[in-house]
């Protein structure tokens, strides 16, 4: 199992890319019933997620940010993919391997899922920042990762995968991959990286004229080697260029040493460079004894083969390294090839749903819905044209109707607070409102939110809102009818008549006053300069004109 982590600030960012078609490749995947899945799909997670909102985890992630708003990346993100030659796992393992990763790396407790893509890989989204505001540490987490990711494996049966070490290799940038995958060269930095290290290794402890005679005759390719040499005299290290890796100005792209592998620094390649010769003897088999041979003769042939075995199998250790490279490039080369396999099984995969419903004697329906659908098209048409022969500023007053009923449901919505965990509630004397993001709306009492008046469902959070409003208004409409008269004071009732309000939807400002025809629009205003030019031009032709209580005239 192979583990990549990264954090970043925007949640919703993280929600639309996992959800997504995909970037380099797609996202797809055949669920038990073979079906295949476009985008992705949670299989587990502390943060409940509904068939009608999967994406709603993201907003559950921003309000825990926003608890501890000193945290700059709240957002932690791991994709673990299984190694080439493993099995293909369900959502329960994948989700039990999942649950494994968040208890070993202590984020058990925080809001995080894990959401399918593909076959063989799976995304672990986590909110750093849990609703309380306290945060997860995630220091060292590429190497605690990796612990857990062996357990992973021998507790399911999967391929075991070498950690890697602690020196880890300079990283290529996106721009480098980028122009790898285009041209198909493998990227100067992983190229070099394999075979400076080589050299290194065939060359330690014979000194700084060996290692660049080594790398001269590699048997990979070319290499360029440059020493930086400060002007006081003093050897700062090395730099590299392999042929035909050169900037628009067609100058060579020099690296240096120390941005291929930290190990490769002056300060430490000095060390291996200068220190002992490392001791490489072939077998005794391999080399015998010649007879009435000295020893120290013997030894000394079979340094000379011992260091000849060990340069040839560095190499191919090397060329080895430079393979696996270029494979992942033909690899991330043939994502488009695979972007339209997706594709194509989606279209067949729906051209075989289609069929399905024709051959069950469905056309008829589908087609009238369709017949029904343009009429109320065409419908909206002609009322549309209508509207804009009646009256002189059809799109003002639309766009003022727009306006005011936008700032009615922002007043509406304005009324109540967003919960920790999802969904909403507020407050009316003695009750409690609370919405979920699924629609699904009650009201308790305030002290105790066990003790349940009234629920229900609403296809929408808005308009789940606006029923509990006129439930709770009607059950306390209910109770003051009963409230004795001696209790009800000035005070209490203006208390109640201002609840009352509250809880009754915001009326949209009027704005009939825009809608009036050109005529009294004229009249009842000042005449502007545009008016004050049209009495200098000619008349307009006689036209028709709609009258609301007869045919047109």
């Amino acid at each position: 199992m192979i583990a990549k982590i990264s954090t970043g600030s925007d949640p919703m960012g993280l929600v639309r890319y996992l959800h997504g078609p995909g970037k380099a490749t797609p996202h797809s995947y055949r669920n038990g019933a073979g079906r295949l899945i476009a985008g992705g799909v949670v299989i587990a997670g502390s943060v409940k997620v509904t068939a009608k909102n999967p994406t709603r985890w993201g907003r559950d992630f921003e309000r825990a940010a926003a608890t501890n708003a000193k945290v700059r990346k709240p957002v932690w993100h791991c994709s673990l993919r299984c190694a080439p030659g493993d099995r293909r796992l369900t959502d329960t393992e994948f989700g039990d391997i999942a649950q494994t990763v968040a208890e070993r790396m202590g984020f058990v407790e925080h809001p995080w899922v894990a959401v399918r893509h593909d076959d063989d890989h799976i995304h672990i989204a986590v909110s750093r920042v849990d609703f309380q505001g306290t945060t997860w540490k995630n220091s060292h987490d590429r190497w605690k990762v990796v612990e857990v990711m062996r357990e992973v494996e021998r507790e399911h049966g999967l391929v075991q995968v070498d950690s890697p070490e602690r020196a880890r290799r300079r990283q290529t940038s996106s721009g480098e991959q980028i122009r790898a995958v285009r041209t198909g060269k493998v990227p100067q930095r992983d190229g070099l990286r394999e075979i400076v290290t080589a050299a290194r290794d065939i060359a330690a402890g014979r000194g700084v004229d060996a290692f660049e005679a080594v790398l001269a005759s590699n048997p990979i390719t070319k290499v360029q080697v440059r020493r930086n040499v400060a002007s006081t005299g003093r050897m700062n290290g090395f730099s590299f260029n392999l042929p035909d890796y050169v900037d628009a100005a067609g100058k060579p792209i020099w690296l240096p040493a120390s941005k291929l592998v930290r190990g490769l620094s002056w300060s430490q390649l000095e060390k291996v460079l200068d220190g002992a010769i490392p001791e490489r003897l072939a077998t005794e088999s391999e080399v015998p004894r010649r007879p009435a041979e000295r020893r120290a003769t013997w030894e000394a042939r079979r340094s000379e083969v011992g260091r000849e075995q060990f340069a040839a199998a560095r190499w191919d250790q090397a060329r080895a390294g430079v393979g696996e490279v270029a494979g992942q490039i033909r690899a991330e080369q043939s994502s488009q090839k695979k972007w339209r396999q997706v594709e194509t099984a989606l279209t067949d995969q729906d051209e075989s749903a289609r069929i399905a419903v024709v051959a069950a004697g469905q056309p008829a329906a589908v087609t009238e819905a369709a017949s029904r659908t343009e009429q109320v098209a065409a419908t909206t048409t002609t009322a549309k044209r209508a509207t804009a022969e009646d009256w002189t500023v059809p799109q003002v007053t639309d766009v003022a109707k727009f306006q005011a009923e936008r700032a009615a449901k922002a007043a509406d919505a304005a009324k109540w607070t967003m919960v920790a965990g999802g969904g909403f509630s507020r407050d009316a004397i003695t009750l409690r409102l609370w919405v979920a993001e699924d629609g699904v709306w009650s009201i308790t009492a305030k002290t105790d939110p066990e003790k349940i008046f009234s629920s229900g469902q609403a296809d929408t959070v808005v308009e789940a809102q606006a029923a509990a409003a006129a439930e709770a208004k009607k059950q306390l409409q209910t109770h003051w009818d009963r409230t004795p008269q001696a209790q009800r004071t000035a005070k209490a009732t203006r208390a109640f008549q201002r609840v009352l309000e509250d809880l009754t939807p915001t009326t949209p400002a009027d704005v009939s006053s825009s809608k009036r025809p050109a005529s009294a629009t004229a009249a009842s205003r000042r005449p502007s300069a545009l008016d004050q030019l049209a009495r200098l031009l000619p008349p307009d032709p006689p036209r028709k004109v709609r009258n609301n209580n007869g045919p047109s005239l």
